[in-house]
């Protein structure tokens, strides 16, 4: 441990950042993601201690099945784990709408290979979470008791308007995930799945801005003149089920980080790069959450100390 607060060196986890497997490389993705030791001297660097990493379904195997890639993710995910031991960490891959197959690989990929959470994406051509079709997903993470890691897809919400400066990645991916969470919260996906722990990527998108705003759409849900509220299934106030969210710290902005644990507390918040493949420092994400105006407290919970707790490390 390098990172030192106040008098004290502290664990470090970065909870965001994606690898893949070295039969998926193509000559236009970026090379860190390949680069397995070459991330490791990055996190030396930085005093980074884990890399938590997962499969977003932006560099995938063109045409290759779905569960056949699902599979393959897994196995790399395990394989990397012990390769690694205690520098890289896996997750799961995962669909949340599709059928048994998925499912029964999901309960492979955490009993049988020991991974100790799953990455899905906010969406999936256009199905949210709060599809009925995830509730079996749902149901099966929180049988398993693992965190689930949501990222958003390379094709989003309003694609259509953004087909100049990478405005997909910019803007698009942050705003899927809050559409996302908005249904999900709205539809009572936190009344039937209360103890679900849910760890969203680049901050929960727009989030942490909306309790108010979600908050005074169901105040006046019975007033006609705004507009149709159905169905109305949640018995408090969305803003009531915005703290149970984990975001983490992947913006490159302190005032959105602050406004992240100003939301849904310091407990809530883990450390997030998205390096690989970002290609910015690593000691840029680092020193921007040692340099939160937080206690030491909260700044160790938010560099590793809520991740560990999260993942059972």
């Amino acid at each position: 441990m390098t990172v030192r607060l106040g008098a004290r060196s502290v664990r470090v986890i970065d909870c965001h950042s994606h690898l893949v497997p070295l039969d998926w490389r193509v000559p236009t993705a970026p090379k860190s993601m390949f680069e397995y030791d070459a991330v490791i001297e990055e996190m030396d660097r930085a005093g980074v201690d884990v890399c938590v990493f997962g499969n977003n379904w932006i560099r995938v195997p063109e045409g290759a099945p779905a569960l056949d890639v699902v599979r393959r993710y897994n196995d790399f995910s395990a394989e990397m784990n012990v390769r690694f031991r205690g520098r890289f960490l896996g997750l799961a891959s995962a669909i949340p709408f599709e059928g048994d197959g998925y499912l029964r690989e999901t309960e492979r990929a955490i009993k049988e290979l020991g991974l100790k959470s799953i990455m899905i994406n906010s969406s999936v051509a256009g199905e949210y979470l709060d599809s009925p079709r995830a509730a079996g997903f749902f149901e099966l993470a929180v049988a398993l008791s693992v965190p689930v890691f949501v990222h958003p897809p390379k094709v989003t919400i309003g694609a259509e308007k953004m087909e100049i400066f990478r405005l997909p990645e910019l803007v698009g991916r942050p705003f899927d995930t809050t559409l996302s969470l908005a249904r999900f919260i709205l539809m009572g996906g936190f009344e039937r799945f209360p103890t679900l722990n849910l760890v969203m990527a680049h901050m929960g998108g727009a989030i942490s801005l909306l309790p108010g705003r979600l908050d005074f759409g169901y105040e006046l849900r019975d007033d006609p003149s705004f507009g149709p509220w159905e169905p109305d299934v949640i018995p408090m106030p969305p803003s009531a089920y915005i703290p149970k969210l984990y975001l983490d710290t992947m913006g490159f902005h302190p005032p959105a980080v602050l406004c992240c644990v100003g939301t849904v507390g310091a407990d809530h918040v883990v450390m997030g790069s998205d390096f690989p493949p970002v290609h910015v420092p690593l000691a840029r994400t680092v020193e921007l959450v040692r340099n939160l105006p937080l206690s030491l407290g909260d700044r160790e919970k938010i560099l590793g100390g809520n991740a560990a707790r999260l993942l059972g490390l």
